[in-house]
């Protein structure tokens, strides 16, 4: 397949997902102690978004920008699998649902910092927002211990690093890429030459050139497609698997045998997105840190 090709192979397949999956405008119904397949197919859908924003920017020549995506993709993935994974305490979905409250206590400690520096006001309002937050989190179990060893409210983000860790396929492609991709979404100054164009062959592009904002980079673009599709499908394959396996009731036998047919499917286009994520990759790579 050409560029156009998996693009359009791409669009195809998740047309077929939205329709047979995640039944896209039609009810779902979650019933209890299964929450977290909300949790899963919800962050699915997103993905389908953001595969089709990559390819968006990739046909219009933004690899540079179609990597950041990319990264989303990678970490919605790792949230999917990270659910699918959980054990019978819901430890995991309990955990991923409590993100937005350590996401807004940081928040929190932020302003009080900057109240320290003398930026803003410090108020009493803050301090007893603070204490909320740290309460709620200690009450629903969401503890660790000081040097003191006394009893603190766990604040620690579930990141991409850590969900890594819980992996060693995704392991593998967080260690083979994430890195690189983190120099196109905060800017290195080594990622952003791409869009300068040297005008004189004796003085250097750093000195004297023009901005080319249609110019990528045709061997990212092509990384940038094959891994988006390949963990695209990868995710599909794991949440088919698991329905297979645990829910089998959620689709009819024939719809199972169609969500069966999508997975054939992508086995037989693999060989189009070749990416080796192999473990002598990775120990070549990790050579080069």
């Amino acid at each position: 397949m050409n560029k156009q090709e998996k693009i359009q192979y791409a669009y195809s397949l998740t047309k077929q997902i939205k329709i047979k999956l995640l039944k896209e405008n039609s009810p779902h119904v979650i019933m209890n102690e299964h929450e977290y397949l909300r949790e899963v197919m919800t962050l699915y859908a997103k993905q389908t978004n953001l595969l089709h924003s990559t390819l968006i920017l990739l046909n219009n020549n933004h690899a540079e920008e179609a990597y950041i995506l990319l990264r989303s993709i990678l970490s919605n993935s790792m949230l999917i699998n990270y659910l699918c994974k959980d054990n019978k305490r819901k430890d995991r979905y309990e955990n991923y649902l409590i993100q937005p409250n350590k996401a807004e206590l940081s928040f929190l400690y932020d302003i009080r910092e900057a109240a320290r520096k003398g930026w803003v006001e410090k108020t009493d309002a803050l301090e007893e927002k603070i204490r909320e937050h740290e309460e709620f989190l200690i009450n629903n179990g969401f503890t660790t211990r000081n040097k003191k060893e006394e009893i603190i409210a766990d604040t620690w983000f579930l990141s991409i690093r850590r969900m890594a860790l819980t992996d060693k396929y995704f392991f593998f492609i967080y260690m083979l890429f994430y890195k690189e991709s983190s120099e196109y979404e905060h800017s290195d100054f080594m990622s952003l030459s791409i869009y300068r164009q040297q005008i004189i062959n004796e003085i250097s592009g750093t000195v004297t050139f023009k901005l080319n904002l249609t110019k990528t980079n045709p061997e990212l673009s092509e990384k940038v497609l094959n891994l988006s599709i390949i963990i695209y499908s990868v995710t599909f394959e794991e949440i088919f698997k698991h329905i297979k396996r645990r829910h089998p009731q959620m689709f009819s036998k024939e719809q199972l045998t169609e969500l069966d047919n999508i997975r054939s499917g992508m086995s037989e286009n693999a060989i189009h997105f070749p990416y080796d994520i192999s473990e002598e990759t990775f120990a070549s790579e990790e050579t080069k840190q």
